[in-house]
């Protein structure tokens, strides 16, 4: 039961500092990029629901990460980045369609760039990390 509790503080702590990152990535460099950013709320508001949703996605993943370790590809870090790049793929892609479709191209390459370093990137060598033997 210890190693359950383990594998879940590992998630929240992998997805706290990945929803730091998405924060950081998000407000600060990426949406200035290609547009100019609107808030329609402050940014305290914002931090806490980008670093809380990550920490309990990150829980969710976690858990994939555990259950599917024995078949991912590579060792220690390089199987976190592998692992870190699916989840990449999959996660954000509704968001990424749903921008596209209803017009808002520039949002949904401003997503994908800034899911794949939160979560491909950061999330990823935050698990590898911790899940290296």
């Amino acid at each position: 039961m210890t190693i359950i509790y383990r594998i879940i503080a590992m998630g929240l702590i992998a997805g706290f500092i990945s929803g730091i990152a998405d924060f950081i990535f998000s407000v600060i460099s990426i949406f200035g990029i290609f547009l100019p950013i609107v808030l329609t709320f402050d940014l305290q508001m914002l931090a806490i629901y980008t670093i809380i949703t990550a920490s309990l996605w990150g829980i969710v993943w976690v858990l994939l990460y555990a259950f599917f370790y024995d078949h991912i590809p590579g060792k220690g870090v390089s199987r976190g980045l592998f692992f870190g790049l699916i989840i990449w793929i999959i996660a954000p892609t509704s968001n990424w369609i749903i921008s596209a479709a209803c017009g808002y191209y520039l949002w949904a390459i401003q997503t994908a760039i800034v899911t794949f370093f939160t979560i491909g990137i950061v999330y990823g060598l935050i698990l590898g990390y911790f899940f290296k033997n």
